[in-house]
């Protein structure tokens, strides 16, 4: 036992003369021994040095990390930004806090271009964050097999966290409507990797960005159903942040001036276009009604947004559980509530 590197602990049940197992479960499964039996194999480690199984090793054993890996279409910087993802991750986090699992954070989008796989990462399962479904390297993680949660949308075969994103849409839509407006314009993301720019909405959406999809479909659905014509209503897809917002927001408004509300897919889209509205004396509500998604606390410097709330938190603390549970598949619904103020 003088030489620390080749003590393990399968030497130190030999010395302790208890099982390895014994031994390995002082660390991994504590719970199983007394608190004497515990306190024995700790002192004696700590008098020869052993800082504790390799937990690399156990992992290319066991096939088990404690590591859950989180998928998101952005860069790297993104989930330290938007606040809607930071909520998001502290509920992740705080989940894993609690069940001493480990987070490695898988971006879909580097400065570089460069992609990183997700296929060579040890976890135990994914989180996916609203990602188009159809990249290489997310048909690459699905098909090893692992427990995935989606967040914000739907595999059948996988348990989902997520709100009614049709149900919020429709709502936001109908109220709208019910304040005499005929004429939208829709600020979102892109509905495939590669869709950007304005259209008219005379067709459904497709892609498979499923959130994004979901949620304009949502809008088109509702003005039909209101006998409203979605060939005078447009689609602008941009990049998530406000400065395409506010682009987003003057691209409509200089094409089709007779539009009297825009609807913006987050909150971070509403600020940019409510600030492009400011900078260009485009009274809100009072010409164009803006509404937002997620109900964020940000200061507009104007009108407080009329946004959809939901708990960003709450669904990242659900999706760790449901992901480390052996339970059936659960399609868990969240709470929304349509925040009604100034802007709208």
């Amino acid at each position: 036992m003088k030489n620390k590197d080749k003590i393990t602990t399968k030497s130190l049940a030999q010395a302790l003369g208890v099982s390895h197992t014994t031994v390995s479960n002082a660390w991994t499964n504590p719970d199983k021994l007394s608190s004497v039996l515990r306190e024995r194999i700790f002192r004696y480690a700590e008098e020869v040095g052993f800082k504790g199984p390799d937990k690399l090793a156990r992992a290319l054993r066991t096939g088990k990390s404690d590591t859950i890996g989180i998928i998101f279409n952005d860069s790297m910087s993104y989930v330290f930004i938007d606040a809607h993802d930071i909520s998001l991750m502290r509920g992740i986090a705080t989940q894993c806090e609690k069940l001493d699992k480990n987070l490695v954070l898988i971006p879909l989008r580097k400065r570089q271009k460069a992609e990183i796989a997700p296929i060579t990462t040890l976890v135990d399962g994914y989180i996916l964050n609203a990602t188009h479904n159809n990249e290489a390297i997310i048909q690459q993680t699905l098909a090893r097999q692992l427990p995935v949660v989606t967040l914000d949308f739907r595999l059948p075969q996988y348990s989902s966290v997520s709100i009614d994103n049709a149900g919020a849409m429709a709502e936001i839509s109908r109220y709208l409507i019910g304040k005499g407006h005929r004429q939208f314009g829709i600020i979102a993301f892109s509905a495939s990797k590669n869709s950007c720019g304005m259209r008219e909405l005379s067709q459904p959406v497709t892609g498979d960005n499923l959130v994004m999809v979901t949620r304009v479909n949502a809008c088109r659905d509702t003005f039909i159903d209101h006998d409203i014509d979605p060939a005078t209503c447009w689609l602008y897809e941009t990049r998530h942040d406000e400065a395409h917002g506010a682009q987003a927001a003057e691209a409509l408004l200089a094409a089709h001036p007779s539009i009297t509300a825009l609807i913006c897919l987050s909150d971070r889209f509403a600020l940019g276009a409510i600030q492009h509205c400011q900078q260009h004396k485009i009274a809100v509500p009072q010409q164009v009604a803006i509404t937002g998604f997620d109900n964020l606390a940000i200061d507009t410097g104007g009108p407080t947004l009329t946004t959809i709330s939901q708990d960003a938190a709450q669904k990242g603390e659900i999706a760790v559980e449901l992901l480390l549970q052996n339970g059936p598949i659960t399609h868990y619904a969240l709470e929304h509530q349509l925040i009604i103020r100034e802007s709208a």
